[in-house]
């Protein structure tokens, strides 16, 4: 008699544990849909691009390539935004800048000899 109540517990105890596990499953689902994200990838480097507010994660292999490691985010002016000179200077400086520590890391990654570039004014 008792290892029937014993099996009654671990039973009702399995069950339980499988119906919050369905429904943390359920709501994870809910709350990060898959087409929140689009990933593009250009040379290493994998762009994954957040759809709902514009924001732009630059992600680059580590060494071993492995693992992806972020070296950047860009927010993205909204498609109906009138920018000024000076926030299109400086998204534009921003892409200028995240463009050329890629193309640094990469040739490091390569090997090749780094020279330092200069800077435009």
């Amino acid at each position: 008699m008792k290892n029937i109540v014993i099996a009654g517990i671990v039973a009702v105890a399995i069950v339980a544990s499988a119906v919050v596990v369905k429904v943390g499953m359920e709501n994870s689902r809910r709350m990060s849909p898959p087409e929140a994200y689009s990933l593009f990838g250009y040379e290493g480097v994998v762009y994954r691009l957040n759809n709902v507010n514009g924001r732009i994660d630059v992600l680059v292999p580590s060494n071993e390539a492995a693992l992806l490691f972020p070296v950047g985010q860009i927010q993205l002016p909204g498609a109906n935004e009138k920018l000024t000179d000076e926030q299109k200077k400086s998204f534009s400086q921003n892409i200028r800048t995240l463009s050329q520590y890629i193309q640094v890391e990469r040739a490091r990654s390569l090997g090749l000899k780094v020279e330092a570039t200069p800077q435009p004014k």
